[in-house]
């Protein structure tokens, strides 16, 4: 969803600087209209809130491997340090180095404000220094979810412990605290915690709705949920954050929820998820999320170089779509490799590390 969004906002469409931010009614043409609407599905901002949701899951499992004490939390945050920041640290030596030799900035005409925003600056130590160490995300534009997760991984084992000593009511009190914090504060860091939490009380409500996530019942739940994914923003708008993130939060504890249930196992849903594709593209999808960006940021340059601006103008849903056909295949075969030579050798060192 990050990847395909993604190519559909690097051109400029029916004369719209950045089709991102338009609304349905300030569509100027067809393909503004088509690709807006397609955009509701290839949400890739609600994919990374379905992201957090499912981190809280998954690293709420993880830590009911081990009664939480000093030392394991301490661990818990030396693999997490080995799990995120070696695959970041080679996808940044990577952009670094294409940067700096092989790029001169220049402004595009069929090119759209989105895309424009990046590397218009000469790299200098500091930029480097802060891209690397997460303090900025200029340099790959992803990056600001790598500064919400590593927060929420900070957060999380105290959470844990919140959550797994108490039952369902004290798990809720403790979920309207947080939304109501993330409704107060600005501080990105913050804002994001109640969604891990709700990923980590994700257990608890599956066993409160069992029943009612399996059947027709369970597809009518996982097609709202789908729904308030792909149209929280629409619905609420753009400028209220705290609206959209907040539904497209409980949204996605619905579809995971229902992906929880054995009963729904043969449902198409699961089917397809289990395709062996799908599972490989989901071993490498950190490694995806990172370089797909910059894969894409060189395509489109080359692109604007060999086909001039008012035939990139006049079909741009196509081009997007045909920098889709290029870029995700490249990156899918290129995130296999860092998943396996970076990545899983980087996450055994980890846990070796700490005796895991």
């Amino acid at each position: 969803m990050v990847a395909l969004c993604h190519c559909l906002l690097v051109l400029t469409v029916d004369g719209l600087n950045n089709i991102w931010f338009t609304s349905f009614s300030e569509a100027a043409g067809i393909q503004s209209a088509i690709t807006r609407f397609l955009l509701l599905f290839l949400n890739g901002g609600a994919a990374v809130t379905v992201f957090f949701v499912l981190s809280g899951y998954v690293l709420g499992l993880s830590l009911d491997k081990h009664s939480v004490t000093f030392g394991r939390t301490i661990a818990f945050y030396f693999k997490r340090i080995f799990r995120l920041y070696p695959a970041h640290i080679v996808t940044m030596a990577g952009i670094v180095i294409s940067i700096c030799f092989f790029h001169d900035y220049m402004l595009f005409e069929a090119g759209s404000g989105w895309y424009a925003e990046w590397y218009r600056f000469d790299l200098d130590a500091s930029t480097i220094v802060n891209n690397l160490t997460l303090k900025e995300n200029y340099l790959n534009h992803i990056a600001w979810s790598l500064q919400v997760e590593i927060a929420g991984s900070l957060f999380l084992p105290f959470a844990y412990l919140l959550s797994r000593k108490t039952g369902i009511v004290v798990n809720l009190a403790i979920l309207g605290l947080l939304v109501a914090l993330s409704a107060k504060v600005s501080n990105l860091y913050l804002f994001f915690l109640y969604v891990f939490y709700a990923g980590l009380m994700l257990p608890l409500i599956y066993k409160a709705l069992k029943d009612s996530l399996a059947g027709s019942s369970g597809t009518v739940l996982l097609l709202f949920g789908t729904a308030m994914v792909c149209g929280a923003r629409t619905i609420v708008g753009l400028g209220n954050m705290f609206g959209f993130i907040l539904i497209e939060t409980f949204g996605s504890v619905l579809i995971i929820g229902y992906l929880l249930n054995p009963e729904n196992s043969g449902s198409w849903f699961n089917r397809f998820l289990a395709r062996d594709v799908i599972n490989r593209l989901g071993r490498y999808s950190y490694s995806f999320y990172l370089l797909h960006f910059i894969i894409l940021y060189w395509i489109a340059y080359l692109l604007f170089h060999v086909v001039s601006a008012d035939i990139l103008s006049s079909v741009p849903l196509l081009f997007g779509v045909g920098m889709a056909a290029v870029s995700i295949p490249v990156t899918f075969w290129l995130s296999g490799k860092m998943y396996h030579h970076v990545e899983v050798p980087m996450m055994r060192l980890g846990k070796r590390l700490v005796g895991d």
